[in-house]
């Protein structure tokens, strides 16, 4: 509970540095013991020096770069970790561990050069070798690791065999010609290849420290390494975490904050409150509080990549039926979706590549010369699909559970989804099951669930870092969608005669989505995601992209 604010006749009074801003008390019902409590409210009184004090609405779900799904996992693993390139604030790939490169005429072969003077945390040197070792890793069909495919994506020879297990692991293209010398071979050229080594997946490990730890790897800060801007020194599961300025950073005298503290705070009305307070600095809105908030000069809009759908999953027998799929999908009014329940910036999303995603050989973004409305709200057209569905089905009714993750906005948006299925398509009948989110992620990728609202965060700016993820076997493939013709097509784009004509490559992705999306409703698209924040005004230099790594800290200053 914050104590600096006051109930009075209906009202909220708030008061930060002076300046009293009222609100609502119909969306903060607050209880205040005593005005004499105010002068004990001065932040966090652990903290000490420049510390950044971030609110997150899900628990961190993993520090192992080759387990890490998520968006916050990223997050935290780029700010303890660095790759061969990082971001800088525009989201262009700048040399980290890497110098500098060279590349051979053909495009096929990648020399790095690394700096020699980069080091892990329990002193020992960044070496060529911790990137082979752990770009073997992601790839060894033991790791299991859901990101296994994108070093295939990269482009990286034998990357697939290998994660099939038809290949050894020293077959995978990649070489430590000395210590501090990278070698790469491509089976064909990727023009975003660059720009993937920024992505977590193909950060380096120290193989004796992650063989020495087995089991116990990223479990705990103890058992992490770090050769980036910080270190993580303390870990709460489903509470709080913690990173600290790493000395053994290479870079370390450009690194302006002391650390970083995570507060899980699900309930964003609480964590506004704690920003009130001066016990935290950055604090994402949802819903109706967005509103009360959109004069404060902390007011932060931002643009994210994330696109929202709801995954039917096919393997249950009802959702096989393509109409059922199409009726779910055009059955929900997104643009009161947005609008209203979510309040936060994101707009409708009747696609599955997001707006700004990637730039064509025309100069224009993939959105601007694709069709928009592959899978529009419409109930009219949603009731004669229900029909279709109910009649081919053999039934009148149907009851279906729909899965969501714990968040104060996420059982807002699931609830309005219930709501407008239930009133739109009469005889169906929406069940909510909320789970934390690591929880829904496991649920999904087991199949173990029927309809389930998630994201997808892209890791390249290419379109097909979102349609790759619905050919067959894809361990993204959460709808467990498999068509013959959407697999051929795909595989032309990424692998076959389409790699080398880039215009007829671009075609093919807007036809990719259009049988994807608009034929068989693989994906019903909900949104893409804008988010407000409040960020305190003496906070500089947070960087944010809406490919990749969602948020970079190592340039953030806090003013006095």
């Amino acid at each position: 509970m914050s104590c600096d604010v006051f109930c009075h006749n209906h009202e909220v009074i708030l008061i930060k540095g002076g300046i009293i801003m009222k609100r609502y008390a119909k969306f903060l019902m607050i209880f205040v013991f005593s005005v004499v409590t105010l002068t004990a409210c001065s932040g966090d009184s652990e903290s000490s020096g420049k510390v950044l004090k971030v609110a997150k609405d899900v628990e961190l779900a993993s520090m192992d770069q080759h387990i890490a799904t998520d968006g916050l996992s990223f997050e935290v693993i780029a700010a303890t970790i660095e790759g061969l390139y990082t971001l800088d604030a525009d989201g262009n790939a700048i040399p980290a561990i890497a110098k500098s490169y060279d590349v051979s005429e053909d495009g096929l072969v990648y020399t790095f050069h690394l700096r020699e003077d980069a080091k892990w945390s329990n002193g020992e040197p960044v070496t060529a070798n911790d990137f082979v070792y752990a770009w073997r890793r992601l790839v060894d069909p033991n790791t299991a690791s859901e990101y296994a495919f994108i070093m295939d994506v990269a482009g990286v020879v034998n990357a697939a065999s290998v994660n099939a297990g038809e290949a050894s692991l020293e077959e995978l293209g990649v070489n430590a010609v000395d210590d501090y010398t990278l070698e790469v071979t491509l089976a064909l050229p990727v023009p975003f290849f660059l720009q993937l080594m920024t992505f977590p997946s193909f950060f380096p490990m120290n193989e004796a420290f992650v063989t020495e730890k087995g089991a116990d790897y990223a479990q705990t800060p103890e058992g992490l390494l770090a050769n980036g801007p910080f270190k993580m020194t303390e870990w709460t599961q489903g509470h709080s975490f913690k990173v600290e300025k790493n000395d053994s950073y290479y870079d370390k005298d450009n690194v302006n904050i002391d650390g970083i503290e995570y507060k899980i705070m699900k309930d964003a009305q609480t964590a506004a409150l704690e920003f009130e307070s001066g016990n935290l600095d950055v604090v994402r809105l949802t819903g109706e509080i967005v509103d009360l908030y959109k004069e404060n000069e902390a007011f932060t809009l931002i643009h994210e990549g994330y696109l929202w759908y709801i995954a039917p999953n096919e393997e249950v027998e009802e959702l096989q039926n393509v109409n059922l799929r199409q009726a779910l999908g055009r059955a929900v009014n997104k643009e009161q979706l947005t609008e209203t329940v979510l309040n936060d910036g994101s707009t409708v999303a009747n696609f599955i590549v997001p707006v700004t995603l990637a730039t064509g050989p025309d100069g224009k973004d993939f959105r601007e010369t694709s069709a928009n409305d592959y899978m529009t709200y419409d109930v009219e057209v949603a009731q004669e699909y229900w029909e279709k569905a109910k009649a081919e089905l053999g039934i009148e009714t149907l009851t279906l559970e729909l899965l969501f993750e714990d968040t104060d906005s996420m059982k807002k948006c699931a609830e309005f989804i219930q709501s407008e299925l239930q009133t739109n398509l009469p005889g169906l009948t929406i069940e909510l099951k909320s789970q934390p989110k690591k929880n829904r992620l496991e649920l999904m990728r087991a199949g173990d669930y029927q309809l389930g609202i998630t994201r997808w965060g892209p890791d390249y700016a290419d379109p097909t870092t979102y349609l790759d993820m619905f050919i067959t076997g894809s361990s993204n493939n959460y709808p467990n969608y498999s068509n013959e013709e959407y697999d051929a097509l795909m595989n032309r784009i990424g692998k076959g005669d389409l790699v080398y004509d880039i215009e007829a490559r671009w075609e093919a992705m807007k036809e990719a989505e259009e049988l994807l999306i608009a034929r068989d409703a693989a994906a019903l698209p909900m949104y893409q995601q804008g988010n407000t924040y409040l960020i305190d005004q003496q906070v500089k230099g947070i960087e944010t992209h809406s490919v990749g790594v969602p948020f970079i800290y190592k340039n953030v200053t806090i003013e006095e």
